[in-house]
C-alpha cells in the first residue's frame, strides 16, 4: 500500500509540473494520465509501478509524453494519451514518446482494429526501430504501420527501401515473400530512380515469379551482390526472360551475364558426365580389370584342363591300339 501511495502523490504532483512546462493554465485534467498509469498497474500491484516509475526512466517518459499532448491539442490530447496509458500501460507512453507528432500517431492507432492497437504500440515502443517506424507513419501515414502489422519485423524495410511504393508492394505479397524480397531492400533502395521503380514494377506486376528469381540467385551464389547497377540493367533489358525463368550468372571477370534455362540444363549435362567419368575412372574401371583378370585366369585353366585331358585321350587310344 505504501507503494501505491507513493506512486499516487507522484500523478497528483503532475499537474503542477504540467502549469510550469506548458506556460498555461492547465486543469487537471493533466494529471489523468498519472492516474491512468496508477490505475493500469494497480492491477498488478504498486511494485510494478514503482519500479517503471524510478528505474526504466518511465517519470521522464510521462512528463514529456503529457507536455507534448499538453502543447500540440490540450486537454484533448492529454485525454487521449491517459486513455492508452490506461488500457496499455507503459507501451503507449514508449510509442507516444518515440513519435515525432503525437496527434497524427494518436489518430492512427484510432483507425486500427482494437485487436491490433496493443501489437501497434508494442512495434513502437521498441526503441530505434520503433522511432524509425513512427518516422515512416509520420511520412506515409497510417499504411506503414498496417504493413509493419501485416509483416513484423520486415514491413520496416519496404518504406526505408521503396518509400510510398513500398507501402503498396508490401500490401499485396505474403509474408515469406516480403522476408526474401527485404534482404535486398536496402540495395534495391540505392540503384537510381529509374532503375529502382522498373524493379518495384517487376515485383508489383509478377511478385511470384521475381521472388522466385531472388531465391534462385541467392542459393546459387551466396554471398554475392544482386541488385547492382550492372545487373539490374541486364535484368531491366530483359524482363520477359527473367520472368520465364532465365538466370543471371557472373562471367570470369565478374560481370553478369543472362542465361538460358538450356544453358542451366547443358550445364547439368556436362556435370553430369564429369560424373559419369569420376564413377568410370574411380569405381567401375577396377571392377572391370579384376573381372576380366579372372576370366583371364580361368580361361588359360580350363584351356589347359582341355589340353591335359585331349593328351591323356590320346595316350590311352595309343595303349588299347
Amino acid at each position: 500500500m505504501r507503494r501505491i501511495a507513493l506512486v499516487f502523490i507522484f500523478c497528483m504532483g503532475l499537474s503542477t509540473f504540467q502549469i510550469q512546462a506548458a506556460h498555461a493554465s492547465v486543469p487537471a485534467v493533466a494529471a489523468s494520465v498519472g492516474k491512468a498509469l496508477l490505475k493500469y498497474f494497480g492491477k498488478q500491484g504498486g511494485e510494478e509501478a514503482t519500479e517503471y516509475l524510478s528505474r526504466k526512466g518511465g517519470k521522464e517518459i510521462m512528463e514529456r509524453v503529457v507536455t507534448t499532448a499538453t502543447r500540440e491539442g490540450g486537454e484533448e490530447a492529454v485525454e487521449q494519451v491517459a486513455k492508452l496509458t490506461g488500457k496499455y500501460g507503459p507501451d503507449a507512453l514508449a510509442a507516444l514518446n518515440n513519435a515525432p507528432g503525437l496527434l497524427p500517431l494518436i489518430r492512427t492507432l484510432d483507425e486500427l482494429p482494437e485487436a491490433q492497437v496493443k501489437m501497434a504500440l508494442t512495434r513502437l515502443a521498441a526503441g530505434k526501430s520503433g522511432r524509425e517506424l513512427a518516422e515512416a507513419i509520420a511520412i506515409h501515414g497510417g499504411a506503414a504501420l498496417r504493413m509493419e502489422l501485416q509483416h513484423p519485423g520486415v514491413g520496416l524495410f519496404f518504406v526505408r527501401g521503396f518509400g510510398d511504393e513500398g507501402v503498396e508492394l508490401a500490401s499485396k505479397i505474403t509474408t515469406d515473400q516480403a522476408i526474401v524480397v527485404a534482404r535486398h531492400a536496402d540495395d534495391i533502395g540505392k540503384l537510381p530512380a529509374t532503375q529502382k521503380a522498373g524493379l518495384v514494377g517487376m515485383l508489383k506486376g509478377n511478385t511470384e515469379q521475381m521472388v522466385g528469381f531472388v531465391g534462385r540467385f541467392v542459393e546459387a551464389n551466396p554471398g554475392k551482390t544482386l541488385f547492382t547497377v550492372a545487373a539490374t540493367t541486364v535484368i531491366l533489358a530483359e524482363p520477359d526472360r527473367i520472368l520465364g525463368g532465365d538466370e543471371i550468372v557472373f562471367d570470369a571477370e565478374g560481370n553478369p551475364v543472362l542465361i538460358s534455362k538450356s544453358g542451366f540444363a547443358d550445364r547439368a549435362m556436362q556435370a553430369g558426365g564429369e560424373v559419369a567419368s569420376h564413377v568410370s575412372t574411380n569405381y567401375l574401371r577396377p571392377v572391370y580389370l579384376t573381372v576380366m583378370a579372372f576370366v583371364g585366369v580361368f580361361a588359360v585353366i580350363w584351356g589347359s584342363l582341355k589340353y591335359w585331358a585331349f593328351r591323356k585321350m590320346k595316350a590311352v587310344t595309343k595303349i588299347v591300339k
